[in-house]
């Protein structure tokens, strides 16, 4: 990684900790300064996160709620029961309507012994510790690039919407309101690089959406699918 890819992580980390403000105690996204620049993956991950809640925050009430482990979230797939969440509630009835998980294992029902740990969950209110495929709204996919003119990948693509096959085709819920970012009210792969424009039909007959060019740059996000 080279100094101008340090410089880049840094300016992500130090967007995650601005888009986090909302969280009152503050304490919870402290950590982001501390995890090691070089992973850059999960660093990445967790900006594309934080730009979702605070855009969901003009609507519902977030709360973070700790994992059996505190505060913490996952690096790679792991149990629910051990780690962080969000719960997004009813600011009116303060009543969980969903909840965001990061990296939890998720069991296909057509498969017992299989699981699939999406980046990214948008799951039902009241989901327990044990989710399965017919608890998901939602799925998404975080890649980061190191140089971002690079495109996804076709097999990446198709990766994706193998898992949201796998789901049950999620399509989301009428009641999960975005302020500005309504159009990622979708499954999404996420990147800093480019889309695959090739794509498009497949994206659409497969229930899920390429953005690209999501970060905290400037340029104006693309949306294939």
């Amino acid at each position: 990684m080279g100094k101008s890819d340090i410089n880049y992580i840094k300016s992500l980390k130090s967007s995650i900790e601005k888009l986090s403000k909302w969280e009152s105690s503050g304490a919870a996204f402290g950590f982001i300064k501390s995890v090691d620049d070089s992973k850059d993956d999960y660093i990445y991950e967790f900006f594309c996160v934080m730009t979702l809640l605070d855009d969901l925050n003009d609507h519902h009430k977030i709360v973070l709620i700790p994992g059996l482990n505190g505060f913490v979230f996952p690096k790679k797939p792991g149990g629910k029961a051990n780690f962080a969440r969000f719960s997004i509630k009813n600011k009116t009835t303060d009543l969980e309507e969903f909840q965001l998980c990061l990296g939890v294992e998720i069991k296909i029902t057509s498969s017992p012994k299989t699981k699939y740990a999406a980046d990214l969950s948008f799951q039902k209110a009241g989901t327990g510790d044990d989710p399965f495929d017919t608890d998901i709204l939602l799925v998404m996919d975080a890649k980061y690039k190191v140089d971002k003119d690079d495109k996804l990948a076709i097999g990446t693509i198709r990766e994706f919407a193998q898992c949201v096959r796998d789901m049950g085709n999620p399509s989301g819920h009428p009641d999960l309101v975005f302020l500005k970012l309504g159009l990622l009210k979708a499954n999404c792969l996420f990147t800093n690089g480019l889309t695959n424009d090739d794509h498009d039909v497949y994206c659409r007959v497969n229930n899920l959406k390429q953005i690209g060019c999501f970060d905290n740059d400037g340029r104006t996000m693309v949306v294939i699918g």
